[in-house]
């Protein structure tokens, strides 16, 4: 399968409290069969939702999506699947003006 390949970076800024943390990160990298920068401006210019928080479903969604996606045998994401699957299927079906071109991006 033809894939993007992506570098994932997290830094944690700040603790529970607020308190400056420096230093703290995850990096990895991955593969996705969706170009998930493509579906973060998507989701960024037809949803209601802040750039943060439409970042954060495009990028979590597609992570944990191409997991269960290529470890479709491992019997942990059985129950799962069908729930996620209805999901990406109603977001793809949201009442936006682009609905098609997210349809597209999400298939």
């Amino acid at each position: 399968m033809n894939s993007y390949r992506y570098r994932v970076t997290v830094e944690k800024l700040s603790d529970a409290r607020g308190e400056p943390v420096h230093g703290q990160s995850l990096s990895f990298y991955t593969a996705n069969h969706d170009d998930i920068l493509a579906i973060v401006n998507q989701l960024q210019n037809e949803f209601p939702f802040d750039s943060g928080t439409a970042a954060s479903l495009g990028v979590g969604l597609k992570l944990f999506s191409e997991v269960t996606l290529t470890r479709r045998s491992d019997p942990m994401f059985d129950n799962i699947r069908p729930a996620l699957a209805e999901f990406i299927q109603q977001l793809k079906q949201s009442p936006i003006e682009t609905a098609s071109s997210l349809n597209e991006l999400l298939k």
